[in-house]
């Protein structure tokens, strides 16, 4: 019998020197001004991650797999620093009502390694309680609702999301993609009981990957999904194509008998063929947001120069130059 390498857990702890970041990036995709992460490889396992990409030359982190965050991530380690909370000082009380950090962009604080240690409620309350910052959360676990309390007595200076990554018809299809995160319908059940709690809330509808996430159909479903929450903000992104992410799902979803998306992911690892797709993504956020009122909301990140694309790119933050 095949086993899949990432139904193996390898919880790696690490302790870091750094805590609060700032992020030029995702200032650049107006979601924060700051990072903090709890690590540096999610055990989600997420089969798309543009992470390992990230940490590509970060031999020094994984010695145990020859130096190489890819054979990390094939192996379904998680590299997870428990004193992250703690080590959280000075840089509080620096922190202005202006500044908005996100937690987290490089990993999941409710991730199940995460969990493990309570880092994503002990990060949470030290964010709240010793600065002045807003605080934007972005997770795929439901369990981010065991801190509701925290969440509704904060809910002037913190957005939580909950990232939607599929329509609940290709439900199966997400969780060969994201093998540890929570179900898409659980996903959606956090939500709704955070937006009872009037917690407020912003989407994130990312990474749209071909046939799963960026046929109409399949996009009037998700804005439909996301709509009754009332988002601040709805983010959205096509797949990122670096590192090893695109095959690693081709092949998954292959071997779950999903040919056809399988095939379809397959297609736009060459660059003429992933740009043609962003282009049609971008006319199909733009028509599916518009249907469901709420293309105000919309953003679409987008890693390219806007001389390649062509057709509407009115909600396009481009995140290239």
């Amino acid at each position: 019998m095949n086993i899949n390498p990432r139904e193996i857990s390898v919880v790696k702890i690490v302790e870091r020197k750094c805590t609060i970041t700032r992020s030029p990036e995702f200032e650049k995709k107006q979601l924060a001004t700051h990072a903090l992460n709890v690590g540096v490889l999610c055990g989600h396992g997420c089969l798309y991650c543009s992470t390992p990409a990230i940490l590509r030359t970060q031999s020094k982190l994984f010695p145990e797999y020859d130096g190489s965050v890819f054979k990390a991530f094939a192996a379904g380690a998680a590299v997870v620093d428990p004193t992250t909370p703690d080590r959280l000082g000075r840089e509080l009380a620096a922190l202005k009502p202006t500044d908005t950090v996100m937690l987290s962009t490089l990993t999941d604080a409710w991730s199940p390694e995460a969990q493990e240690f309570n880092l994503g409620r002990r990060c949470l309350e030290k964010l709240l309680r010793e600065s002045k910052a807003r605080v934007r959360i972005l997770t795929k676990n439901a369990a981010v609702t065991n801190e509701l309390n925290l969440l509704t007595e904060y809910r002037d200076r913190v957005t939580l999301g909950l990232s939607i990554t599929a329509p609940l018809n290709k439900a199966k299809v997400a969780e060969v993609l994201e093998p540890k995160a929570s179900p898409i319908q659980a996903r959606l059940d956090a939500l709704q009981a955070a937006y009872e709690a009037r917690v407020p809330i912003f989407g994130m509808l990312c990474p749209c990957l071909p046939g799963v996430a960026d046929r109409p159909n399949d996009l009037d479903e998700m804005f439909d999904m996301i709509k009754p929450f009332e988002p601040e903000t709805i983010w959205t992104e096509p797949v990122n194509p670096r590192g090893p992410g695109l095959r690693l799902c081709q092949e998954a979803l292959a071997e779950a008998d999903f040919f056809a998306i399988a095939g379809e992911v397959n297609f736009i690892r060459k660059q003429r063929e992933h740009t043609a797709y962003v282009t049609r993504l971008i006319d199909n956020l733009h028509t599916a947001a518009a249907k469901a009122g709420l293309e105000s909301q919309l953003k679409i990140l987008v890693y390219g120069d806007k001389g390649q694309f062509q057709g509407r790119t009115s909600a396009v933050v481009w995140l290239k130059g």
